[in-house]
This record gives structure tokens, sequence and C-alpha cells, in this order.
């Protein structure tokens, strides 16, 4: 028998191929041919079309909320200062690839596709109540409230920086008082 790839290695593939052809055109061919494995072993552990778009954003998040960890520390703060510590992650060509890949999700929700029309929700409330446990406020209610605010103004810039460009995204930043580490030629 021959080697049998584990469900963390075939999430990853799926992430690794969601990355390379966009999540709306992720199929059980595409991650089972990166793998060199038959389609059916993806199947298995990923039985339908929503469980492999689920894994694939679900790995991504993962991947992103461990760089903002590193950003954030290990103490809630702020509103300002987390999104003053979240927009040089976000402001960057790698991540660029993930927030395209959260992007297509949401225009698809919006089109009403299957399985983004569900997914979206779900990816999105993910997001907030992960933030709000980094949000430094007095109540649950705060901060909630304070993890939409971060959420709509990031939100709002990975649209700007998608669609007209890193410069006029953190142009935008600066307007918002996110001002984080700007990156400069090294002379």
């Amino acid at each position: 028998m021959g080697y049998r790839h584990s469900r963390e290695e075939i999430v990853a593939a799926t992430a690794a191929t969601a990355l390379e052809h966009g999540i709306g055109a992720l199929t059980y061919r595409r991650v089972a041919d990166r793998l060199g494995i038959s389609d059916r072993m993806v199947v298995y552990y990923l039985p339908t079309k929503a469980d492999l778009v689920h894994a694939a954003a679900t790995a991504l998040s993962a991947s992103l909320q461990g760089l903002l960890l590193d950003a954030f520390g290990d103490r809630p703060r702020p509103v300002d200062e987390l999104l003053r510590a979240a927009w040089p992650v976000f402001a960057t060509t790698e991540a660029d690839r993930v927030a395209a890949i959260f992007l297509e999700v949401i225009g698809l929700a919006a089109a009403g596709a299957e399985p983004f029309d569900e997914l979206a929700p779900a990816l999105m409330s993910a997001w907030v109540a992960w933030l709000a446990d980094r949000v430094a406020a007095p109540s649950p209610v705060a901060r909630r409230e304070g993890a939409l605010g971060i959420v709509a103004r990031i939100d709002g810039l990975l649209v700007i920086r998608r669609t007209l460009g890193p410069e006029a995204a953190d142009t935008a930043a600066r307007s918002l008082g996110i001002t984080g580490r700007r990156r400069r030629p090294v002379c």
C-alpha cells in the first residue's frame, strides 16, 4: 500500500491550490494533482465542495491569525493600537494573496454562489470573535463593536489595495490614522 496523506497535508495542499488558482476554481482534481494522489483520497477527507472550500479558507485564516498574533502581542489592546499593528501585516505582497482569496469569497457570496453564501458570514463571524478577544474594552459588547470596526477598516483598506494599489491603500490608512510601518528602500 502506498503512502497515505494525512488530512492536515490534504488541507495544506487545498489552501495552496486556492492561493494558486483562486478559491472559485478550487477542485478535487487540482488538489489531488498537487499531491500526486487520486481525487478520491481528497474526497475521503473533504467529502463536499463546501468542505473543500471551507478547509482552504480556514487554513488561510489560521495562518493569517498567526501573523497577527505576533503583531498584537499577548494582551488585549485598544482598537487603534490593534489597527496600527495589523495594517503592516496586511500591507505586504505575502498577505495580498490571502486577502485576494477572502475578497473572492465575499464577492462570490454577494453573487449568491454556493457554498460561498454560507461561508462568508461564517468566516466574518469567526474573525470578529477572534478579534474581540484581543480588544481592550470594558464589556463583551464593546469588544465586539471594536472588532467590527477593525474588520470594517481593514477590509476597506484591502479593497482599496486590491483595486487601486498599495500606494492608495497606504494613503487611506494614513487618513484613518493607521500609520503602521512603511517600507523604505534600502540605499
